[in-house]
């Protein structure tokens, strides 16, 4: 089967037999890539809204109630698209290289089948939203475009996954630099206006940056897929034809996480719609504060990914102690990168506070209460990445139904119920509060995820 797994001594973290071992080095040159996908998605958000900050944070605002609706169907699409990873992480792992691109192309289908779904909602979607009446210009065009492209983020993740499940992810960081300089050049030009040439289109502009940057992704991604060598190697352009069996081995794990995508998204678009209807204050508090956590929340993102396709490889080659190998050096790295990443955020908000003093409206009233928030996302983002990594084995073992159940019962539980009695009896003055619901939600399911992952059972099913 080739090199023995888990071997500190191994540098290399693809085999010439297609196999990945479980050293660090080979952790690191699966994870860091798929870090900066997911930090691909989520930047492109935050740069529509670090554009729009300077628009106007009514503007920002609007992108963010907007945003919010519209990502829901993103992520939708994209949970049961990146299903990709899994499939052909398992492939891989079992030498079946003769498989590899069927389940690439079944979700390649299964995003461009979803136009029959988005393109309605995007038309109706003044109507199927709760955006108070002062955001509704700006908001609405933003989230009617981004609802009717939300099927290229799926077919990105469909076409990562080809990539991603191999180990193969020098593609991935270069299709990340791509979109992120596309979708800057553009935001520039088309949000805040170029000269007298170009109107400045705020939101709109904000939205059609996102969706050609998206674009760009994709064409580099479908260039590799298509390449001579994938052909040949993997039949990429042979196995092209529809399998309804396959099709729905993805659904049966996508779908799942789509509803919990779908319910996750629905409690966090309505945390601020609650606080957009408090007050304008409330909803720039925490506009900034998802804005901070938007351009952290890909940590947890890719290290999910990470996790469930190294694991998946393992698990084809029926590896368990390489899997919490693998466990333990990811809990070590998420330390290192929140550390790295959030310690400076704390120790020097005066950085980030002199950013904003540049807006065109003077919001440092609402700097000590965001200095609060950001001491309290560190402990939510660094339990979220923790439970991420679960997440992700679980999720590669085949085990969905359990930990989107316990992620759902605990945002609803600990964060929207207690946010919708406060807002419905006036008492909703504080997004600090909402922040520390946010993060005793992400602290309680990092535990019961972690749990599940002891338990085993999610490896014994494949084993039995």
């Amino acid at each position: 089967m080739g090199p023995s797994l888990g071997s500190n001594d191994c540098m290399s973290f693809i085999h010439r037999d297609g196999t990945i071992d479980s050293s660090t080095s080979s952790i690191l040159r699966v994870v860091i890539p798929l870090v900066l996908s997911a930090f691909s998605e989520n930047l492109m958000f935050l740069i529509d809204r670090v554009f729009l900050a300077y628009y106007s944070v009514d503007a920002m605002n609007a992108a963010m109630l907007g945003g919010s609706l519209a990502g829901l169907y993103t992520l939708m699409l994209m949970a049961v698209a990146g299903t990709t990873e899994v499939f052909v992480g398992q492939y891989n792992g079992e030498g079946r290289r003769d498989k590899v691109a069927l389940p690439v192309w079944q979700m390649i289908y299964f995003s461009l089948f979803s136009l029959v779904f988005v393109v309605p909602i995007g038309y109706f979607t003044e109507h199927l939203n709760l955006i108070p009446e002062c955001y509704k210009s700006e908001g609405i065009p933003y989230q009617r475009l981004i609802t009717y492209f939300c099927w290229l983020p799926a077919l990105t993740a469909a076409l990562a996954g080809f990539f991603i499940g191999r180990g193969k992810t020098k593609i991935i960081t270069a299709m990340v630099f791509a979109g992120t300089f596309t979708n800057i050049v553009l935001d520039y030009v088309l949000v805040l206006g170029y000269r007298d040439i170009i109107p400045a289109l705020g939101c709109r502009g904000a939205a059609i940056g996102t969706i050609v940057a998206e674009a760009v992704q994709i064409a580099i991604l479908a260039v590799g897929f298509w390449s001579e060598r994938n052909r040949d190697t993997y039949g990429t352009a042979k196995n092209i034809g529809f399998d309804a069996s396959l099709f729905g081995k993805c659904l049966k794990i996508g779908a799942p996480m789509a509803i919990c995508k779908c319910v996750e998204m629905l409690a966090w678009y309505l945390v601020c719609v609650a606080l957009s209807h408090v007050s304008k204050d409330l909803a720039t508090t925490h506009g900034m504060a998802m804005t901070v956590y938007v351009s952290l929340a890909f940590v947890c993102d890719g290290l999910s990914k990470g996790a469930a396709t190294l694991s998946a490889n393992f698990i084809g080659q029926k590896d368990l102690n390489a899997v919490r190998k693998t466990f333990k050096k990811l809990t070590i790295i998420t330390l290192i990168i929140c550390c790295s990443i959030l310690l400076p955020l704390l120790a020097f908000p005066g950085f980030f506070f002199g950013l904003l003093n540049t807006l065109h409206e003077d919001i440092s009233a609402l700097y000590p209460s965001m200095t609060i928030i950001f001491r309290i996302m560190f402990v939510g983002i660094a339990a979220e990445a923790f439970g991420a990594i679960a997440w992700g084995i679980l999720i590669s073992g085949g085990d969905v139904k359990y930990p989107i159940i316990a992620n759902l019962l605990s945002i609803w539980g600990i964060t929207v119920l207690p946010v919708g009695v406060l807002f419905f009896t006036d008492r909703l003055q504080s997004a600090i509060v909402v922040q520390l619901f946010v993060a005793v939600n992400m602290v309680v399911f990092a535990a019961i995820i972690y749990r599940r992952y002891r338990g085993l059972n999610w490896y014994k099913s494949l084993t039995d």
